[in-house]
């Protein structure tokens, strides 16, 4: 039997603010990711233009789908806006859903205060029903005040994102593995 090379992580940030709290939860996953050995991919929509599918303009959508395309996990963190995902996170999801298919999936949030916390079920509703995605139930919702400073989460959201970087790897493993014969 082959050998199946370890799975790879997408930590995706689609927050497009300079100050940005999701992003920061980003960064926590991905150094805790490589601390554990794991390869994890940061994607920053900061870096790219992305508009709505039906403008044209967008730009480093090939390179965004193609890493997303090699990555057995993604990891998607946004802020809330009005109790939904960013507009850069559904203009995304428009050009490179696909790359979602069958994919582990994991999120991360952050939000100005407590009561948002259920909103993340819209992406996970498009995630789940239009591209069949495999999604952690156990996501990192955080608040203003879960951030100790400007860009470090509390010890118990950085906790919260190690687990979940944890069961993406885990779960990303157990669905990379062929049937028994």
């Amino acid at each position: 039997m082959a050998e199946i090379a370890p799975p790879q992580i997408a930590v995706l940030s689609a927050s497009l603010g300079s100050d940005s709290n999701s992003r920061s939860l980003c960064w926590h996953a991905c150094e805790f990711a490589k601390e554990r050995g794991i390869e994890a991919e940061f994607i920053n929509l900061q870096d790219h233009r992305v508009l709505p599918y039906f403008e044209e303009g967008s730009e480093g959508i090939e390179e965004i789908s193609a890493k997303l395309d090699t990555a057995a996990a993604i990891i998607v963190s946004f802020p809330l806006y009005n109790y939904n995902m960013n507009a850069s996170l559904k203009a995304l999801i428009e050009h490179c859903g696909n790359c979602f298919e069958d994919k582990v999936v994991g999120i991360m949030t952050a939000a100005g205060g407590q009561s948002s916390y259920m909103s993340v079920m819209s992406i996970v509703q498009s995630l789940m029903c239009d591209y069949r995605s495999w999604i952690i139930p156990r996501y990192v919702y955080a608040a203003g005040g879960d951030f100790e400073q400007k860009d470090k989460p509390s010890q118990e959201v950085r906790q919260r994102i190690e687990q979940l970087v944890e069961v993406a790897y885990r779960t990303a493993w157990q669905h990379k593995m062929p049937l028994p014969q």
